[in-house]
């Protein structure tokens, strides 16, 4: 490196360069146009040609990338216009995330499966679920399972025993086919709720009497 005759480092025109290549403005200037792409290096060495001519300063340089970025890229070289070609836009890969179990273990494509057919029986009627039956035989066996879980349980928490029949009148024609028609439009969670005692104390009773009589009767 050269000193003048105030002690001030002249640098050569590669060290210029070098600083140049180590500044914001270029990082600027890169991350907008990039620099790998050989038509904006091309088009670069045209406008340092013109606009600054022989022996530019770092600052000049500098001044020149700032111009161009204002610019969006837009620039007259020789007479024509020319623009910058800008870096693609990559679009961010977000990787689905993976449903785990409460151990943190990611679930296996039968508990996946297994998981989707619980959500679907708990929104949707009895009547939409059986409709999905006859043509899932997957969601056909989830269905049977759970009613011989259910049987093998009996209704749960409720106090009474609803297996045994009880000496009760049976509800009018009218009052049956009407439930029976709110049964088919109910979610199977919503049905299991109305059924037990703990979630519907004070119309358990009532409500199973009516799906026994339905049962007996064939509405459902």
């Amino acid at each position: 490196m050269e000193f003048d005759r105030f002690d001030n480092p002249i640098y050569s025109a590669e060290e210029i360069v070098q600083q140049l290549h180590e500044s914001q403005e270029w990082s600027d200037f890169s991350a907008i146009f990039g620099t790998s792409i050989d038509a904006n290096y091309t088009l670069l060495g045209w406008v340092i040609e013109e606009k600054l001519g022989a022996d530019p300063e770092l600052a000049d340089y500098q001044r020149l990338l700032k111009a161009i970025i204002a610019a969006g890229g837009v620039v007259t070289v020789k007479g024509q216009q020319y623009e910058f070609e800008t870096v693609p836009v990559v679009d961010e890969v977000v990787e689905p995330e993976v449903p785990r179990d409460r151990n943190g273990n990611p679930l296996s494509e039968s508990q996946l499966r297994w998981s989707e057919y619980r959500q679907f029986s708990e929104s949707h009627s009895m009547q939409e679920c059986r409709n999905r039956g006859r043509i899932d035989s997957g969601f056909a066996s989830f269905m049977r399972k759970n009613l011989e879980r259910e049987a093998a349980g009996g209704v749960g928490d409720a106090v009474e025993n609803l297996n045994q029949r009880q000496q009760v009148s049976a509800p009018p024609a009218e009052e049956l086919v009407a439930f029976a028609a709110e049964y088919h439009k109910t979610s199977t969670e919503k049905l299991r709720q109305l059924k037990r005692a703990d979630s519907n104390p004070f119309g358990y009773q009532d409500w199973n009497r009516k799906f026994e009589a339905c049962i007996a009767a064939g509405l459902i």
